[in-house]
């Protein structure tokens, strides 16, 4: 009975600690990214200065993500690089607030780009390691993260709109302040001797892992079309910023769930199994989003992508981190952070703006529905060739 208590004790702080940075991580973006580039249209800037400025943190992230992680990986540094990266991520938010000038403003999103590159990494690897290492339910760690968006950026749009643009960049920087305290609490994890420590690039000649990948940078790309143009598409289609709003908030609310189920569903029908049928459920909203004529039909759509994505996010993160070993915990999920927010974004970006152009906003998701097929059929080549089981 002591000994069971003892290990309770320590599991509970392990659980809400990863849930807490989880939470305050995406309280801190949804009162920042879905209002950003408003505010630099409301400046003047272009739609290609936008586009300019948003491809930096999909570059940066390919060029620097894996990088720093290993860096991290190898030092057995991940909590200090962490902190330090939410430091001057810290800083570079707070000085967006003063530029008006496109060159002014690429600058320090340049800056923004490279210290923000890890942080995604290296806080998953850490919690994602934490849960298995406690044998804890990770999606209903991650959940959290989920639930503080949804609330976040509803309630903070209702805010910046009475009191403007210019607020948002202290309250989003206030943000990281605990997140850097809570970043502290999280555990490095054990000590590997070197001689026990294998080459990183074994995970490479994992190809069960790089199968994975493949899919999810298949995956993603539908899941960039989703971030980018679902609300072109609410406009287009007549509707209103409220609209907007409830999209972001009913996908993110449709998360919740199966985040927290993740982990019963993946035993009861595998885990292979539950990515494929989280591939499923976003197919299907993509379908509606094509087919679609009126906008209030929209946010039902949002659910049912909303469950597939939470589904498929938390499942992923848990494969990637069960053919990995504890020494390559933030590498590893660095190489997920390329495929999820480096290369998808700048695939997804251009080839659905040709897509929006040439034919209209709802063909955009077809590209979706095309992705996540090839992904499905990837899962199953690997699954069939036992690469990934």
């Amino acid at each position: 009975m002591t000994a069971e208590l003892a290990i309770t004790s320590k599991r509970l702080p392990a659980f809400w600690n990863g849930s807490l940075y989880y939470l305050v991580t995406f309280l801190c973006a949804g009162s920042l990214n879905p209002f950003l580039y408003v505010y630099f249209s409301e400046l003047g800037l272009n739609g290609e200065q936008i586009g300019l400025i948003s491809s930096l943190g999909p570059i940066m992230t390919m060029l620097l993500a894996t990088a720093i992680a290993s860096f991290a990986d190898r030092k057995r540094k991940r909590i200090l690089v962490l902190q330090i990266a939410l430091f001057c991520t810290c800083i570079i938010v707070f000085l967006l607030r003063l530029p008006t000038t496109f060159a002014s403003i690429a600058l320090l999103m340049f800056f923004l780009a490279i210290f923000s590159s890890p942080v995604m990494s290296l806080g998953e690897g850490l919690i994602a390691r934490m849960a298995q290492r406690n044998k804890l339910n990770y999606g209903a760690m991650r959940l959290w993260g989920s639930f503080g968006y949804a609330l976040s950026s509803l309630g903070f749009g209702v805010l910046w709109q009475i009191l403007g643009f210019k607020v948002m960049f202290v309250v989003a920087s206030l943000f990281y302040l605990p997140l850097i305290f809570l970043a502290r609490q999280l555990e490095e994890g054990p000590v590997i001797p070197q001689q026990e420590r294998k080459p990183f690039f074994n995970l490479l000649r994992d190809n069960g892992l790089l199968l994975l990948l493949v899919a999810t940078f298949l995956a993603a790309i539908s899941n960039s079309l989703t971030m980018t143009f679902s609300g072109i598409l609410v406009r287009s289609l007549g509707g209103g910023n409220f609209l907007v709003g409830a999209m972001i908030a009913g996908g993110a609310v449709a998360e919740l769930p199966m985040m927290f189920y993740s982990d019963r569903i993946s035993k009861r029908i595998h885990r292979t199994n539950a990515v494929q049928l989280s591939y499923g459920l976003m197919a299907v909203s993509y379908v509606g989003y094509m087919l679609a004529k009126d906008p209030v039909l929209l946010p039902f759509l949002t659910l049912i992508k909303g469950l597939g994505y939470g589904l498929w996010i938390t499942t992923t993160i848990r494969l990637v981190t069960e053919r990995t070993p504890e020494e390559w915990a933030s590498t590893a999920q660095s190489l997920l952070t390329i495929c999820l927010f480096g290369l998808a974004p700048l695939v997804a970006g251009p080839v659905g703006g040709w897509i929006h152009d040439a034919v209209n906003p709802g063909a955009v998701f077809g590209l979706g529905i095309f992705t996540l097929a090839l992904a499905s059929l990837v899962i199953f080549l690997a699954v069939r060739t036992r690469k990934l089981d």
